[in-house]
């Protein structure tokens, strides 16, 4: 068992590239900062006149720094191996501390860029040694997550304790819970009729669960809301399941409706942490959804009527708005917790806890986007404001990134038919009609700011960064 580590100290060890490179491992950094590690970096700590080897063999052998990140690249492989330049310098540092000694794991290769057919360069002295690898979209945060846990010393696999012999041995062999609701049987063979039949069966159990659940015992609402996590993420492995089942998605956001519908009126604690669980939930749904192109499912979604209940601030016969939850009781306790003012606390914990097998961090804060700039846009979106995406401001690289790469490419008339379609537009000439309104009335300010009051910067939209006659201008 690895010994934990209060307070990591990391030495980020990288090759010089272009300047949108250098800006990434910047930010790489500054995510490791906010996470709590602390990092020594030259752009930051070595100044004008510093002897640079001196540095470098400091902040290698530094008993401090409790991990070297060495970020490789093609270039960092080649210069490595040449021992050319800065990096040459730290190789020459660096692996005489692989060579003799012992405890090598001070060292953790980190694979930062592919080079143009996809492969990982490594230092020769490298082959040899386990890495983590940031270069794949699909798996960067899980690979995130395992490398923050590394560096505080948290075993990211941890061996189980021994267990006494199960109850089971002697019964006959039984389908189990886990077993149905797997992926694994959702894409099988099964006839489609049958599969629908056992997919609305877990939904609902499990919709009855969450409606029903009470605390196991009176505690603190972020320790309340981590009760209802495991109840998610079944709830998001069905999700991952709902492709594979005949009106899977249909299903998966009715019960989600009747969940709402139940949950209403309960002003309980408890309850108010069932409806933020419901907020996370259809965030998800569109994330997952976006990521997987599976433009009829957002179609559906965006544009259907819910009957979820009349509230104070919802109609009996509501939009996709009726999904979402402004959660004091959560945000102050976070805040709490923590002992900082976060701009939202709630959005805070679901970073946290971001589940990396639906998506990541930045899929999930986009699909809060969409809902907040579509919200301007179906014809279906009830009510007199919009969805507020309380997590625009949690992205771990630039988040106005996320809505101007998605809104530059609506000038591509092939992005902006899926545009209009999830929309539920029939037509590109009906959806610029009604974006370029909604262009006037924003730029003219009839549109209130959609921010945190104690933030600099506002919730982005697809104004922000395309003009009404620049959309689907090219093929």
């Amino acid at each position: 068992m690895k010994k934990k580590i209060e307070q990591p100290k990391v030495f980020i060890s990288y090759a010089w590239g272009t300047d949108d490179y250098n800006q990434k491992v910047i930010l790489f950094a500054t995510d490791l900062k906010h996470d709590g590690v602390d990092v020594v970096l030259d752009r930051w700590h070595l100044k004008e006149g510093n002897d640079t080897y001196a540095f470098m063999e400091k902040s290698v052998v530094d008993e401090s720094i409790t991990n070297v990140l060495i970020l490789l690249d093609p270039v960092y492989a080649k210069k490595a191996n040449d021992r050319t330049g800065g990096v040459g310098t730290e190789t020459q540092i660096i692996s005489s501390e692989v060579y003799n000694k012992v405890e090598q794991s001070k060292f953790l290769p980190v694979i930062f860029e592919r080079d143009e057919s996809g492969n990982v360069c490594k230092p020769r002295y490298m082959l040899g040694l386990l890495h983590f690898d940031l270069t794949q979209e699909e798996h960067y945060q899980s690979e995130y997550q395992r490398l923050v846990r590394t560096l505080y010393g948290i075993d990211t696999i941890k061996e189980p304790e021994l267990g006494t012999p199960p109850s089971w041995l002697e019964e006959e062999p039984r389908i189990t819970y886990k077993s149905i609701v797997s992926e694994e049987y959702f894409k099988g063979n099964a006839d489609s009729t049958v599969k629908k039949k056992k997919y609305f069966e877990k939904l609902n159990e499990l919709s009855n669960q969450i409606v029903g659940y009470d605390f196991i015992e009176e505690k603190n609402a972020v320790l309340a809301y981590a009760e209802l996590l495991p109840f998610r993420d079944e709830m998001l492995l069905l999700l991952k399941c709902s492709e594979y089942v005949f009106d899977g998605c249909k299903l998966l956001i009715e019960s989600l409706e009747n969940m709402i519908l139940k949950i209403r009126n309960d002003y309980s604690n408890m309850g108010s942490l069932k409806k933020t669980l419901v907020h996370e939930l259809f965030i998800y749904y569109i994330a997952f959804y976006f990521k997987q192109k599976n433009w009829e499912s957002l179609r559906y979604i965006l544009n259907k009527t819910y009957f979820t209940g009349r509230s104070n601030f919802n109609d009996d016969d509501d939009s996709f708005n009726s999904f979402y939850d402004h959660n004091n009781f959560l945000d102050r306790a976070m805040c709490a917790r923590d002992n900082k003012e976060y701009f939202c606390g709630t959005a805070a914990l679901w970073m946290e806890n971001i589940n990396a097998y639906i998506c990541s961090k930045q899929d999930f804060i986009f699909g809060d986007l969409l809902c907040y700039n579509c919200s301007y846009l179906i014809s279906n979106y009830n009510g007199g404001w919009q969805w507020f995406p309380i997590t625009y401001v949690y992205s771990s690289r630039d988040y106005q990134s996320i809505m101007r790469d998605y809104s530059n490419k609506l000038k591509s008339r092939e992005h902006l038919q899926n545009a209009i379609y999830i929309m539920g537009f029939d037509s590109i000439e009906a959806f610029k009609k009604t974006y370029s309104e909604v262009e006037k009335d924003y730029r003219e300010g009839k549109y209130r700011e959609y921010r945190y009051r104690e933030a600099y910067e506002n919730a982005q939209t697809f104004w922000d960064y395309i003009k009404g006659e620049e959309l689907g201008t090219r093929n």
